[in-house]
């Protein structure tokens, strides 16, 4: 399956590309997509991106737009737990503060990409 993206590359270059920038924003992650694929590769770099969300919203939201159109070609199994991971990430980072709009409508495609199961949201 092939989500549409700004950026024609394969989706384990763009998993590449975003481990490259989080780790010139500072994050401990290597550059290389690991062996075990792109669902490790999205859990490592769910993980590490913390250092991006204190950069300015837009930035902020290409980031996440490249995260979630990645979770959006897993395996529905794979997405439950790295889509709660990702979430309780945002929820911690932006605590006490409302969650920008651009967070809520990265966060919104998200679960209107992902099936029609429930999920937990804490925004």
């Amino acid at each position: 399956m092939s989500v549409p993206a700004f950026i024609d590359i394969t989706e384990e270059d763009q998993a590449s590309e975003l481990r490259a920038y989080i780790k010139s924003k500072g994050a401990d992650i290597s550059e290389e997509n690991s062996e075990g694929g792109l669902h490790v590769d999205l859990a490592q770099i769910i993980e590490a991106c913390d250092v991006c969300l204190k950069d300015d919203d837009k930035d902020v939201e290409s980031v996440m737009n490249s995260i979630v159109s990645l979770l959006l070609i897993l395996e529905t199994e794979k997405q439950e737990a790295l889509i709660e991971s990702l979430c309780e990430k945002l929820v911690k980072f932006r605590e006490g503060e409302r969650p920008s709009l651009r967070m809520q409508l990265c966060v919104s495609g998200l679960l209107t990409g992902t099936s029609t199961q429930r999920r937990s949201i804490h925004c």
